[in-house]
């Protein structure tokens, strides 16, 4: 009874295990359908798409398409509900994608990674993915985040002061909004825009796009978007001291519901206008309606203290005393504030410095182990290139009598083919020939012209045989020879096949050379586009492993253009036409144009190349 009641036990737990591992299995095979219904509302309501990302479970990591798909989606989900994150979903759908032909999915992966990078602060990387993004955004249909690229990359050079850059950013996404017909995204380029003129100073322009931004949100009820737009005009009419239509938009801005900007900031841009064109209740009206509400410290302190200039003007002394309180007070607090958050920064630059200094020192200790391997590289690539210039001084020594011998038999085998040809025309006109005297066996005259032409073609048929038969002795007489020196012969092929394998090693030893190199390493391992400011860097790094490569191939061929140059550096790094496209900026069909049109360069310059070569086999050998 133990046994069978032991036997059970197992066999239901055996079945318990099965059913759960299919049920595991179900639950986390993810298809793409799912995937995609979250992908179609990510635009117009990035929550439900939230909602249904989070509903599944992450698919395995077997399930590549499916796992990285996740991981992309849900990172532009959390993006767009502001919701904090790591760049840990957004490396997995970057190490998959990038592999892949998706432009969209490159497009889209790097645009979240420049989004990561500009919340974490690394503004240059931010700036190098988003301009990565907009070359694989610009192959794509997908308008929206075309826009959203643009307009993000626009942000970044306002932040690093490269305004006339922004305005062509920001037109471009303005096009692309057009294009997508999202009526948010429209409005939010022309306030990019109106923003952008404003900080140039072009104020014509800058109201332009802020009053066509108020149009489109006032026709498509956006009452958000007409309060933003409706405040930041008020500041530039402020600015060029059009206060009344400063006022009219600053009103404007309040009125709207669910504005998105403070209220207290705009009660106090509408107090400091009546302060400036009157009347003085609603100048003290609306600035007491900042200090009466809920509002930033620092906007509580500028009502305050224009309380104070404006009961002194008035000559209301006890309450410019009273608001002048009020403003020392509340600067009091801010300086505190403010010492805090200085403290904090200066120590978060500290472990910044901290952390930049240690990069640098291991980075120096790395390229100092990089350049002394790199040096005893060089001497063995010397060594080695001396060993091989002696084998071959011996085998042209060894090699000229057989070249001699060889060239005998060859031109011996070549006048034996062509006597053959001869022969053989000889033979088929012998034919026609006894044709015709079969056929003029009643024409004596003509029979016997026939007669001697087949007679003379036949004696000179066997001439030519005669011929071939004393060529045929002097080829065996020239291979009687050869094979008298055979020993030597041995050892020249023994001496081919070290030089062969010297040449492997040679070419071994290049590619470690280019792999311990990190420039040339990453240009060949991960392929980018070269600016100008890294040519030289690749340049002398190929000169250093290749003997001067460019030095030699302009000393030979000086009316090389820097970009062939350029070109013939790549090819020597035994790139495919796909990678050199994307280092030069190019397609894979211009690169082959581009190379068919050098090698003609060159053949005019010196007859270099032998029938049929190509040109990446002769940049190798050079």
């Amino acid at each position: 009874m133990k046994n069978i009641h032991f036997e059970t036990i197992i066999a239901v737990s055996v079945i318990f295990l099965f059913f759960a591992a299919c049920s595991s299995k179900e639950h986390s095979s993810v298809s793409l359908a799912e995937l995609i219904q979250a992908e179609t509302v990510m635009y117009e309501y990035p929550d439900s798409a939230l909602h249904i990302l989070q509903n599944m479970k992450m698919p395995d990591a077997a399930q590549k398409l499916e796992h990285a798909t996740w991981a992309l989606l849900m990172t532009q989900a959390k993006y767009k509900m502001y919701i904090e994150q790591n760049d840990s979903l957004a490396n997995i759908a970057y190490n998959y994608f990038m592999k892949q032909e998706d432009a969209q999915r490159k497009a889209l992966v790097l645009y979240l990674k420049g989004e990561i990078f500009h919340d974490n602060r690394n503004i240059e990387e931010a700036q190098n993915s988003l301009l990565r993004a907009t070359t694989y955004a610009e192959k794509t249909n997908d308008y929206q985040l075309c826009h959203l690229i643009y307009a993000e990359l626009g942000c970044i050079y306002i932040l690093r002061f490269y305004k006339e850059y922004a305005i062509e950013a920001f037109n471009k996404s303005y096009q692309y909004a057009l294009q997508s017909q999202n009526c948010k995204y429209i409005i939010a380029s022309l306030i990019y825009l109106g923003r952008t003129y404003g900080q140039l100073e072009r104020f014509n322009q800058s109201i332009e796009y802020y009053q066509k931004a108020i149009e489109i949100a006032k026709e498509k009820h956006i009452t958000r978007s007409v309060a933003i737009a409706s405040n930041e005009l008020a500041g530039i009419y402020i600015e060029i001291k059009d206060y009344k239509k400063a006022l009219y938009y600053s009103k404007q801005a309040i009125n709207s519901s669910n504005i998105g900007v403070s209220k207290g900031q705009i009660n106090l841009v509408i107090g400091n206008i009546y302060r400036e064109i009157g009347p003085i209740d609603s100048a003290y009206y609306y600035l007491n309606q900042v200090v009466g509400h809920k509002a930033s410290v620092n906007t509580v302190n500028a009502a305050y203290h224009a309380l104070y200039e404006l009961s002194k003007r008035e000559k209301k002394y006890q309450e410019a005393i009273f608001y002048n309180d009020k403003f020392l007070n509340g600067f009091d607090s801010i300086f505190d504030s403010h010492k805090e958050q200085e403290l904090a920064e200066m120590q978060e630059k500290y472990n910044q410095q901290k952390l930049i200094n240690e990069k640098n020192q291991l980075k120096i200790e790395k390229d100092k182990n990089t350049r002394n391997a790199l040096i005893i590289l060089i001497v063995l690539i010397c060594v080695i290139a001396i060993l091989i210039y002696n084998y071959q001084h011996k085998l042209m020594r060894k090699e000229r009598i057989i070249q001699k011998k060889e060239e005998g038999i060859r031109q011996s085998m070549m006048q034996i083919s062509e006597n053959e040809i001869v022969i053989k025309h000889n033979q088929s006109m012998m034919q026609e020939l006894t044709t015709q005297i079969e056929a003029n066996k009643d024409m004596q005259e003509q029979l016997e012209e026939l007669n001697r032409t087949y007679a003379e073609i036949q004696q000179q048929n066997e001439a030519l045989a005669h011929e071939n038969h004393t060529l045929q002795r002097n080829i065996e007489q020239y291979s009687t020879s050869l094979n008298a020196q055979s020993e030597e012969l041995k050892r020249l092929n023994e001496l081919t096949e070290e030089n062969q394998y010297l040449h492997d090693r040679e070419r071994i030893l290049s590619k470690q050379l280019i792999k311990s190199t990190k420039i040339l390493n990453n240009l060949t391992t991960k392929p980018k586009y070269i600016d100008t400011m890294q040519w030289k860097d690749i340049e002398e790094a190929t000169n250093s492993i290749f003997d001067n490569f460019t030095e030699r191939l302009l000393k030979r061929f000086p009316a090389l253009t820097e970009y062939e140059i350029h070109l013939c550096c790549l090819i020597k790094l035994n790139m495919s036409n796909t990678n050199m496209a994307i280092a030069l900026g190019i397609s894979s069909a211009s690169v082959s144009k581009q190379k068919y049109r050098l090698k003609e360069r060159i053949v005019q310059q010196c007859a270099a190349f032998k029938q049929n070569q190509t040109l990446d086999l002769w940049v190798w050998n050079f």
